[in-house]
């Protein structure tokens, strides 16, 4: 007769038991995992298990069916369908995002490049320095401004400055009928007088032309051809060309520093004519004007006034290219201006990229962002607003202002102050062109 079992026995039992349960759960895990697993036929063609790295037979009714397996057709589509979802959630964060902020994060130059043509789509791209080859060789100079996203002009019509007392204003006239006849001859330019006729032109697919003159000698010493040019259509004037002194104003590159009778400032004509120009509407541009004469016109001046093709003097860039104190660019602020940079070179030397944006980012810095525009390399532009692009102080607003937001607010408010102040009649002293008005009949 069997007795009872005591309580060790039960204790041993639930041992074995629960060992037996235990090897159970690990044999039931390693056979799932490997019934997950796509074995290559030559495996699976033998009804044997892989442990602890050798071969043991095994039968299959033993083990628990594999999960079915899912078909590659459907993986695909699975495949496809995250790819899509993933390519909407991108568009949907993209269209709350800033385009500017997702370029950012982007290294693709072709993806920069695509945000500044649609930037520039918008906001028209000016040119604040164009001096094209006229006659047969016109063309090329068009083309490379059309090709570069250029959609304004700024264009000073230039005459020798051996020319002053002698026929600087025949010359100037004469060229600014050669430079409108260009234009008539391409469809695709349009001369504008105007910051709302400059961006009804950009709207209508147009590269607007703003005419000027390339300095004060093109006018004569006289108030009268000043106002002569404007209704011509000239709505700029650079009171000095570059080394051209005049008698009512001083060049920062003085050629003639033996003649006593020319100023090394601006005189109190000079001053009358920068209170004419603010009369008529016109902008006035000082960057080749000597340091002193530059802070006589930001004292003088009624509205906002404009340095073309130049750079910071600290760039130490002889040449062509007018050199501005950091001074002047801090008082230009307060005046309201703007600076077109020259962003082809310095000197001799031709601008880099890195270089390029470095003088931007220091007249910024100065002046302020509302302050600072481009000039002088218009192939040049796409490669250097796409890589302006990738630094984050430079947002969508910011770069509008830079291409051509600045000198269009500057151009509008020179419209807003003409006729607040009265007509000028004076005349300049004969002492400042006697012996040096060659063509000039004498007053009686």
């Amino acid at each position: 007769m069997n007795s009872m079992p005591n309580h060790a026995d039960f204790m041993e039992l639930g041992t074995i038991h629960q060992h037996q349960s235990s090897t159970c759960k690990q044999h039931c895990f390693v056979f799932t995992e490997i019934a997950d697993i796509d074995l290559p036929p030559e495996i699976t063609k033998y009804p044997e298990k892989i442990k602890n790295g050798s071969i043991h037979s095994y039968k299959k009714d033993s083990m628990s069916p594999p999960p079915p397996k899912v078909p590659k057709s459907s993986r695909r589509s699975r495949k496809i369908i995250a790819a899509v979802s993933a390519l909407l959630i991108c568009i949907a964060l993209g269209a709350g995002i800033p385009l500017g902020l997702q370029l950012r994060s982007s290294s693709l130059l072709e993806a920069r490049l695509a945000f500044i043509r649609r930037l520039l789509a918008e906001s028209p791209l000016v040119e604040g320095y164009w001096a094209p080859q006229m006659g047969a060789n016109f063309s090329k100079s068009y083309a490379e401004v059309k090709n570069s996203m250029v959609g304004a002009l700024l264009w000073p019509i230039s005459v020798p400055c051996a020319a002053q007392y002698l026929d600087a204003v025949q010359l100037t006239l004469e060229g600014i009928d050669d430079a409108r006849r260009m234009v008539k001859k391409n469809s695709d330019m349009v001369i504008v007088e105007s910051a709302d006729a400059m961006e009804q032109a950009h709207t209508d697919g147009k590269l607007a032309i703003l005419f000027g003159l390339e300095g004060g000698h093109t006018l004569g010493s006289s108030l009268a051809v000043l106002r002569s040019m404007y209704s011509l259509g000239a709505r700029f004037v650079s009171l000095t060309g570059l080394g051209c002194t005049t008698p009512w104003a001083s060049a920062s590159i003085r050629t003639d520093f033996f003649d006593e009778n020319l100023p090394s400032t601006l005189t109190n004509f000079g001053e009358v004519v920068i209170q004419e120009m603010n009369r008529l509407g016109m902008l006035v541009e000082i960057s080749r004007l000597s340091e002193p004469a530059m802070m006589v016109a930001l004292n003088v001046a009624k509205a906002p006034l404009l340095l073309s093709n130049a750079l910071p003097s600290t760039m130490a860039c002889n040449g062509s290219t007018a050199a501005v104190p950091d001074h002047i660019m801090s008082a230009l602020s307060q005046n309201g201006g703007v600076i077109m940079l020259n962003v082809e070179r310095c000197g001799d030397k031709p601008m880099t990229l890195k270089d390029a944006i470095a003088a931007i980012n220091y007249v910024r810095a100065i002046a302020g962002v509302g302050h600072v525009g481009l000039s002088g390399s218009p192939k040049n532009y796409p490669l250097l607003l796409a890589e302006l692009a990738r630094d984050r102080l430079w947002g969508t607003a910011a770069i509008k202002k830079l291409v051509g937001g600045n000198i269009v607010r500057v151009l509008r408010e020179v419209e807003v102050n003409k006729n607040r102040l009265p007509l000028s009649e004076d005349w300049i002293p004969l002492e400042a062109v006697e012996g040096n008005a060659y063509c000039r009949y004498p007053e009686t």
